[in-house]
């Protein structure tokens, strides 16, 4: 069984010089001792997709105009992680999510997603910049026309794109969580490579 407070301490001590431009910390959830979420002192707003429902949720400052939320859960023996990468600026009331980093351990050996995957969600960003055209100009033409293309594009956020597939060992692209130093290691690798890619796309 994972020793939670292992986990959270040493998440909480490696991985905040990931984030010069806020604090960070993960917190217990007021609700749910077994859940911990991001906090810090550079915070914004929002929308959080995941698993086809969305909630606002407060992200911290990461560089530029990127943010970020975490969310851990130990639920039943079994343990959930969420990041997800936001972009938008300062004043922007509420930020579009890019991409979601998963490893959720179900501990089913029937579990057909890889473990841990990526999610991609900024089509979302996309649509949703076409709707608010579609709601100004009042078009029902353009409306169908932009109903239509949707149709004939598969929705890549259902996609879990495997993150650590072992296939060139005959293996499986599922991981369990079951090591307190090895998800910890998982974290500051994670937060290590997406900071350098998004100040290279930068």
């Amino acid at each position: 069984m994972l020793d939670i407070q292992i986990i959270i301490e040493k998440i909480n001590k490696t991985c905040k010089i990931f984030f010069p431009e806020s604090t960070f910390f993960l917190h217990p959830s007021s609700t749910n001792r077994y859940r911990f979420k991001i906090t810090g002192n550079n915070t914004s707003v929002a929308i959080n997709n995941y698993h086809n429902t969305s909630e606002e949720v407060n992200v911290i400052k990461w560089l530029d105009d990127f943010w970020i939320y975490i969310d851990i859960r130990f639920e039943n023996f079994n343990t959930f992680i969420s990041l997800s990468v936001f972009q938008g600026e300062e004043t922007d009331n509420i930020k579009h999510q890019l991409f979601r980093a998963e490893w959720d351990d179900y501990n089913n050996k029937e579990e057909k997603h890889p473990q841990p995957h990526w999610h991609i969600t900024p089509n979302q960003v996309i649509e949703k910049t076409f709707e608010e055209l579609v709601s100004i100009e009042d078009s029902d033409t353009f409306t169908s026309l932009l109903e239509e293309e949707k149709s004939k594009i598969i929705d890549v956020n259902q996609i879990h794109f495997a993150m650590n597939g072992n296939w060139i060992n005959n293996e499986s692209e599922i991981h369990p969580l079951n090591n307190e130093e090895k998800i910890v290691r998982w974290f500051q690798g994670l937060l290590s490579h997406l900071r350098t890619q998004l100040e290279y796309v930068k």
